[in-house]
């Protein structure tokens, strides 16, 4: 008697020499289902001043090549992130101009957020001690930050905020830190022997 039942493609469909498949997902995932790249507020203020400011950098690029990758627009991620304080104006205007064609209320000014970031980029280039201002460049992405993720909220009911630390993060504010922490310091020792009479 013949068999009609048709036969498992259980075999057919599995590669042996494919990599395992597992269900962690890193921060690059996250941001490859999100509209825009964004973090906690606790997790951007950590991470930009453990790093110096470069960790805004990468909110920047990340958000830029989401964009793009939306959009289908010709830019340059990577040159916008370098070029940071000089597109600030355009990327938080695109972020406020989202909020509005997904109904979510927003306050912001995106030029005068976006001139305030180009200040602080601009005075952190001058003498000890006024480059300490570079440690507080992630005051004009806060507000920015959280009107994306409300948009992210909003197009996504399952929407995960990104609060984790990765072992990356946590490297990075390790170290980071202890790098601000001896250049700081180093700044105000330095301006303290300046400052001692020669006999």
């Amino acid at each position: 008697m013949e068999n009609n039942q048709p036969k498992s493609s259980v075999t057919e469909s599995v590669n042996p020499y494919e990599a395992p498949k597992s269900d962690l997902h890193t921060e690059a995932d996250f941001t490859s289902e999100a509209y825009f790249f964004t973090a906690s507020p606790i997790k951007l203020i950590l991470m930009s001043v453990c790093t110096f400011g470069f960790y805004e950098l990468y909110w920047f690029y990340k958000n830029w090549g989401l964009i793009k990758q939306r959009t289908s627009e010709n830019i340059m991620p990577v040159w916008r992130a370098v070029f940071a304080p000089l597109w600030g104006f355009s990327l938080f205007g695109a972020i406020k101009e989202s909020a509005a064609e997904h109904d979510v209320a927003s306050s912001i000014s995106a030029g005068m957020l976006g001139l305030s970031y180009l200040l602080i980029g601009v005075i952190s280039y001058a003498p000890d001690p006024f480059w300490l201002a570079a440690l507080i460049s992630f005051l004009p992405l806060l507000p920015v930050n959280a009107l994306a993720s409300e948009v992210n909220q909003k197009l996504d009911s399952d929407f995960k905020r990104n609060d984790d630390f990765s072992p990356w993060n946590w490297a990075a504010i390790v170290i980071g830190g202890g790098l601000l922490l001896l250049t700081i310091i180093g700044t105000f020792t330095l301006d303290m022997v300046e400052e001692v009479p020669v006999f």
